[in-house]
């Protein structure tokens, strides 16, 4: 499915009396099924996601995922949240403490204010079970693992069939053997699901484990597109990745 984002925005805010602005101008597009987006802190990628997810509103440009469009400002287009059909795991996961696993993975299943379906239970349950944490159906998030939460914020993701899922440094919380096999396992989740993903990162070896396509970021703007994985294709994947790795560290000197 072709994720195409075209956008310019402006934030303001107010700290300590004065007066801070940030600019954003992302342009990129892809059709693989994988999209890293790399670049150092403040550069606007988390931004670039909520924009795409409908939580903030852009200044000008377009947003279309496969023949939908979900942001145009010439057109007058901006589809809400609610109806973009995408599932969004934020760094923290945000997973509501009070509730159970269960409760959480299935929050916007509920009617509210009626509790959950039995239908609904059992739809969150299977989903659960797929990611092996339904042994903790009845368990609060603080007493779950930093990889556990990832598995219920992931299923919560999934439950609403998204057309694509947007992961904010899904890794960043975790130490380093946990890193890798969650790498591992979100490549099978993507496989099995057939749902495109797009993942900032600032860590080189997911860009290696997970980029189809990657997005370098520098300054509020999208510095190169690289078409990783057609470029491994065609060429030595042992020479692509080197030169790949060196647009990146290039970005973060630039920026130091």
């Amino acid at each position: 499915m072709r994720l195409s984002v075209d956008i310019e925005l402006t934030l303001k805010t107010q700290q300590r009396r004065k007066a801070r602005e940030f600019s954003l101008h992302a342009r990129f597009e892809s059709a693989e099924n994988r999209m890293v987006i790399f670049g150092p802190s403040g550069s606007g990628k988390s931004v670039t996601l909520q924009a795409i997810a409908g939580l903030i509103q852009p200044t000008r440009g377009h947003i279309r995922l496969g023949e939908r469009t979900l942001f145009d400002s010439a057109a007058g287009i901006s589809l809400p949240a609610r109806t973009r059909r995408i599932g969004y795991v934020f760094q923290d996961y945000a997973l509501f403490p009070h509730l159970t696993v269960l409760q959480n993975a299935g929050y916007a299943l509920r009617q509210w204010p009626r509790p959950l379906s039995r239908e609904a239970r059992e739809r969150i349950l299977h989903m659960l079970d797929v990611f092996g944490v339904a042994a903790l159906a009845n368990n609060l998030p603080s007493e779950l693992s930093g990889g556990q939460r990832q598995r219920v914020a992931l299923a919560r993701a999934l439950l609403h069939e998204p057309e694509v899922i947007l992961l904010d440094e899904p890794f960043s919380a975790m130490d380093l053997l946990l890193r890798d096999r969650m790498r591992e396992e979100l490549v099978a989740i993507q496989a099995r699901f057939k749902v495109p993903i797009v993942l900032i990162t600032h860590d080189l070896k997911d860009v290696r484990a997970l980029a189809d396509t990657l997005v370098i970021y520098q300054y509020g703007a999208v510095a190169k597109v690289l078409p990783c994985r057609d470029m491994c294709r065609h060429e030595d994947e042992a020479l692509v990745w080197p030169r790949v790795f060196e647009e990146c560290g290039g970005v973060f000197n630039a920026a130091i």
